[in-house]
């Protein structure tokens, strides 16, 4: 058990962290619903002010303690206002300035828990962007902080007087991180580079003579890619077609990406299917009712774990408010 307790500290660093972005997030199977967790460029990108909740549950029947994780994220783009005087409280005038509309925000709320691992964090996000020739130029940086701790309750030794993990059980640590991102997006296509864990931070849990930190439990970091492609079609404008990837590669040169094809109707309906590189075929779909967005998403590994489970199951709910007669209509799309 003492030797299970140790892999499960150094792998969730680094099997884990090669499928999530800097803020220590699982990477999702619905990425074109969360591209923001993985590039913070994309804070407020279509200046419309965004909620969204999502639910991930892996390995569903392999035991009770598979890995999960719950997030709250929210963006919005500070839309362009021109100079204005208006009366304030005490009838004075006041003069309000004006803004560029080309600053995006963003927060983020997450449990991500992995047997007993566990970790809850926050980050908020500062995006700027260009809007040039039908096009737009984006950068954005993410500051973050999580807690990262191990539970008395899921951790077990087979011999705790005598273990020298017995000391970290129970304990915490908080541990503050970066990322940065651009996006250059057109009409029908964007692609974008992120670079996530910037700081490359130690996890220090408990005293010095309790548990040393090695290089091993340094968070690394990881560079990652997004693109899609959206093609339409004259004869049949109803339907829209769009292949995607998302590629991430650590220092470490571990590479994992997905290959993603979606197909959309009126754009209110999707369903496609994903690749990855891990053996896993994904199939997802969702579906639009005004200004919300409900997405589902199944996994299938036939490699390793998951050939033992039920799958991955992923559910999305998203909020969409904003002024349409101030918004880029063009990058309104899933």
């Amino acid at each position: 058990m003492k030797q299970l307790l140790t892999i499960s500290l150094i792998s969730s660093v680094l099997f884990i962290s090669s499928r999530i972005d800097a803020q220590q997030l699982p990477r999702f199977s619905q990425y074109y619903f969360n591209e923001y967790l993985v590039n913070p460029a994309m804070a407020g990108y279509d200046g419309r002010t965004i909620v969204n909740v999502t639910a991930r549950k892996q390995w569903v029947g392999f035991s009770d303690n598979t890995p999960q994780t719950a997030l709250v994220r929210t963006q919005t783009r500070i839309l362009k206002k021109p100079y204005n005087i208006h009366n304030g409280r005490s009838g004075q005038k006041v003069l309000r300035k004006k803004t560029s509309g080309r600053v995006g925000l963003g927060a983020i709320l997450y449990d991500d828990q992995n047997g007993a691992i566990h970790r809850t964090g926050a980050q908020f996000t500062y995006a700027y962007h260009i809007f040039i020739y039908n096009s737009q130029l984006s950068f954005g940086l993410t500051g973050s902080i999580f807690q990262y701790r191990i539970s008395k309750e899921d951790a077990q030794l087979k011999n705790p007087e005598i273990d020298p993990l017995n000391g970290v059980i129970g304990k915490s640590t908080l541990v503050p991180d970066a990322g940065f991102g651009i996006n250059y997006m057109k009409k029908n296509w964007h692609i974008g580079l992120s670079i996530s864990q910037l700081f490359q931070s130690n996890l220090k849990i408990g005293h010095y003579a309790e548990f040393q930190t090695t290089d091993d439990l340094r968070l690394r970091r990881h560079y990652f890619i997004l693109a899609d492609y959206l093609f339409q079609f004259p004869s049949q404008p109803k339907w829209e077609i769009e292949p995607s990837t998302i590629i991430n590669l650590n220092e470490r040169l571990q590479f994992q990406g997905d290959l993603t094809l979606k197909a959309y109707y009126q754009r209110k309906y999707w369903f496609g299917i994903s690749a990855r590189t891990t053996s896993d075929l994904i199939v997802l779909g969702g579906l639009r009712y005004k200004n919300y967005y409900f997405g589902y998403s199944f996994d299938y590994g036939f490699n390793g774990i998951s050939r033992y489970t039920h799958g991955s199951h992923e559910i999305t709910i998203s909020a969409k408010f904003g002024d349409t007669a101030r918004r880029y209509r063009w990058l309104e799309r899933y």
